[in-house]
């Protein structure tokens, strides 16, 4: 039965021309029950995620939060309600810091309180962001096209809203016309948009923003929907620093506290009193973010603080070799990666590396850390980014597992669930030039007939 699952498959027309493969395991790992060019080179796109969230579960632990302080220098004046220092806020790399994601946690509100308890009426100083350089970053082979989109948004101590602007669109109700960029969210002054976009012909986003880190300047082109009065739609930040000192000035201005901006404290040998400390949401609710929401940013992050904790400089480009190093003690020649999250191309995983990543999430980790990653994962037909694979069929809440798609690009990998048993499934196709769907909707098929020959 399998045999003829997969010999239909690759029979499909819109599959014969491109490169596939196709492994499939008993719950132990210890018997291939399908396998096909599982020992080729595949682009994972964003299955990748799947070994980021894995490494970052063993070496930080699912309790694992990160801390964001907010402090002082000199002196505070509690009788005269004057801070006669700087405002100092030490950021550390959280990618949920007054995320979209967690609406229900902002640090922002708990910063305002926090500051409303001191009662202050003027700082004398100014406003310091920590670390004082400003990091920000992305891998050094994602594409020009990517970077000024808010999935191509990179790194960063200071990640602020996740490190992603939302543009409101008006549109004409005839195409080819002039759009109008109605605001912005967040703002920053220094964060220039120049709006090249037109009402397009389809009825679906065709715009691209382009800008890369510490550019100023941003250009978005391409076409958007006709008649519509608030389209939105989402870009990369040139710098989340700058987003985030001015969220923190505004704040600050409504609480009517005054920053004089006076150079009253040398920094560098300026001790740090803490007014309170941030915590994210725990790696176990950081984890099913990046896998549920196949969010790129969520995974850069756990990416380079996996690496971070481990002495390796907080890159995207050297956290990619650390975890290629990490995981190629098991899969060994099998593994190279570029980046965390799968935007890069040249990121290459086997189908038989895959499978071994899933036997070893099912029969290695332990409880503490195999339940966190297993809940992390959508399931077919109901969640997440594979809420529209499976619905209505088998496959219904008895798949779970991650999806990665680029352009000529569609993989699954994850567990099959029957019998109170799961079976670890990957399947990768590259280089087709077929409609994206014409793939899902044959990979599908294959899923449906091998979990019913099961």
């Amino acid at each position: 039965m399998f045999d003829k699952a997969l010999s239909s498959f690759l029979s499909n027309e819109s599959i014969k021309t491109a490169h596939v493969g196709v492994v499939l395991s008993n719950p132990k790992g210890d018997t291939t029950l399908i396998n096909h060019q599982e020992n080729k080179f595949f682009t994972p796109a964003s299955i990748t995620k799947l070994w980021t969230t894995a490494m970052s579960t063993q070496l930080l632990s699912t309790e694992y939060v990160f801390t964001t302080h907010i402090g002082f220098n000199g002196e505070l004046d509690t009788i005269n309600k004057v801070l006669k220092g700087d405002l100092l806020v030490l950021t550390n790399g959280d990618p949920s810091l007054e995320s979209r994601y967690f609406e229900s946690k902002s640090f922002l509100e708990e910063l305002k309180s926090a500051i409303s308890k001191l009662q202050l009426k003027n700082i004398e100083g100014s406003l310091i962001i920590l670390p004082t350089k400003d990091d920000y970053h992305v891998c050094s082979h994602w594409l020009w096209s990517d970077l000024g989109n808010y999935y191509g948004a990179g790194y960063a101590s200071s990640t602020f809203m996740d490190n992603m602007v939302e543009l409101y669109f008006k549109t004409d109700k005839s195409p080819l016309k002039t759009t109008q960029i109605l605001k912005t969210h967040p703002k920053s002054s220094s964060f220039l948009m120049e709006n090249n976009v037109m009402s397009g012909i389809k009825n679906r986003d065709m715009s691209y923003a382009f800008g890369a880190p510490l550019q100023k300047n941003r250009y978005i082109n391409g076409q958007l929907p006709t008649n519509r009065d608030s389209y939105k739609v989402k870009v990369s930040m040139h710098s989340p620093k700058a987003f985030l000192n001015e969220a923190i000035l505004n704040l600050l201005y409504e609480l009517n506290i005054e920053v004089q901006n006076n150079k009253v404290m040398n920094l560098s040998k300026a001790s740090m009193d803490i007014i309170f400390s941030y915590t994210s949401p725990k790696l176990s609710e950081l984890i099913k973010c990046v896998n549920y929401e196949s969010n790129n940013n969520y995974a850069e992050h756990l990416l380079v603080e996996s690496a971070k904790e481990n002495g390796v400089s907080p890159s995207i480009d050297s956290a990619a070799k650390f975890m290629e190093n990490y995981w190629s003690t098991l899969f060994k020649d099998q593994v190279y990666f570029s980046d965390g999250s799968g935007l890069s191309r040249k990121n290459l995983i086997t189908p038989n590396a895959m499978s071994g990543l899933l036997i070893e999430i099912l029969n290695q980790f332990d409880l503490n850390d195999k339940i966190p990653m297993l809940n992390s994962l959508p399931s077919a037909g109901e969640s997440g980014t594979l809420k529209y694979i499976g619905g209505n069929t088998v496959l219904e809440g008895n798949f779970i597992g991650k999806s990665g798609s680029m352009g000529g690009v569609r993989c699954y990998t994850g567990y099959f669930k029957k019998n109170n048993n799961c079976y670890p499934f990957t399947v990768m196709v590259n280089n087709f030039l077929v409609p994206d769907r014409a793939i899902r909707k044959a990979i599908e098929n294959l899923m449906i007939d091998i979990y019913s020959a099961l």
